[in-house]
C-alpha cells in the first residue's frame, strides 16, 4: 500500500522533473508547471539517457514523465523509479491509452495518470493532488477499479489478462517491430519474444502470428492523431484505498 504522506512539507516550491516523449511536449509540461509558483522546474529531457541523468542529478519532489520513450518497457522503467526514488511521486502524463496503461502503472508505482490531450488545468489538478496522496486517475478508470474491487465478473478484461513483460512485447509489434528489434529493446533473446508471442496468442484467443499482428495494431494502433479520452478527474479521497487495493 502506497504511503499517505506528502511528498513535500513547508512553503518551498516543489522540484519537479519534466520528461516528455517530444522536445514539444516536454517544454509544453515544463511552461504550464513552471508559471505556478508552487512548483520549481529542476530539469526536463525528452530521451531515456537524459531523463535518467536528471533525474539522479536532481532527486526531484515530483516526477512528471511519459515513460514510453524510445520503444522502451515503461512500466518497467516506472517500477524502478519507484524503488530508487521512494519519496518521489511519479506522475505519468501520455498520449497513450489510460484504460490500456493506466491501471499497470499504478501497479508499477505511479500516483497517477494524466492523458496528454487535457487542460493546462486538469494537470495542475492532477500534479497537486498526487502531491497530497491521492491517486489521480480519470473516472472510466476510477469505475473500473471499483467494479473490481467490488467482484463484479462482468468487466471485460481485454488486455488485463497479460503480464507487463507481455505487454511489451505487444505494443512494440503494435510499433512494428519483429521478433529480433523486439528482443533486442527488452534485452531478451529471440526464443523468449517467440514464447511470449505464443502466451499472447493464447491468452487473447490469436490463431496465428497475421492475426496477431493485426489484432496488436488494432488494440495499440500507432496512429499519427491517436484519438484517446479526454476525460480526467480525480479520485475521491474516500475512495483512494480502495482504488489502490483493487489494483494490487
Amino acid at each position: 500500500m502506497k504511503s499517505r504522506a506528502p511528498a513535500r512539507s513547508g512553503r518551498e516550491p516543489c522540484q519537479v522533473v519534466v520528461v516528455g516523449d517530444t522536445v514539444v511536449s516536454e517544454q509544453g509540461m515544463a511552461t504550464i508547471v513552471g508559471h505556478d509558483t508552487r512548483y520549481r522546474v529542476c530539469g526536463t529531457a525528452h530521451s531515456f539517457r537524459g531523463a535518467n541523468e536528471v533525474i539522479q542529478q536532481e532527486r526531484p519532489d515530483l516526477l512528471l514523465i511519459d515513460p514510453f520513450l524510445e520503444n522502451r518497457d515503461g512500466i518497467r522503467w516506472i517500477k524502478d523509479l519507484a524503488t530508487e526514488f521512494p519519496r518521489a511521486r511519479i506522475l505519468i502524463a501520455s498520449r497513450q491509452s489510460e484504460q490500456t496503461f493506466a491501471e499497470r502503472a499504478l501497479r508499477a508505482g505511479a500516483w497517477g495518470y494524466w492523458m496528454r490531450n487535457g487542460s493546462a488545468e486538469e494537470l495542475l489538478h492532477a500534479i497537486e493532488t498526487v502531491l497530497t496522496g491521492e491517486v489521480y486517475v480519470s473516472p472510466v478508470i476510477r469505475s473500473h477499479a471499483m467494479h473490481k474491487f467490488a467482484g463484479r465478473r462482468d468487466v471485460p478484461h481485454s488486455l488485463d489478462v497479460l503480464s507487463d513483460r507481455e505487454m511489451a512485447v505487444f505494443a512494440l509489434i503494435a510499433a512494428g517491430h519483429g521478433t529480433g528489434q523486439i528482443a533486442k529493446e527488452l534485452s531478451i533473446c529471440r526464443k523468449t519474444v517467440e514464447t511470449h508471442c505464443e502466451h499472447i496468442k493464447l491468452k487473447l484467443g490469436y490463431p496465428d502470428a497475421e492475426a496477431l499482428h493485426r489484432g496488436a495494431r488494432e488494440s495499440l494502433g500507432q496512429a499519427e492523431h491517436p484519438l484517446w479520452p479526454v476525460l480526467i478527474g480525480i479520485c475521491a479521497a474516500n475512495s483512494c484505498e480502495m482504488l489502490i487495493g483493487a489494483f494490487s
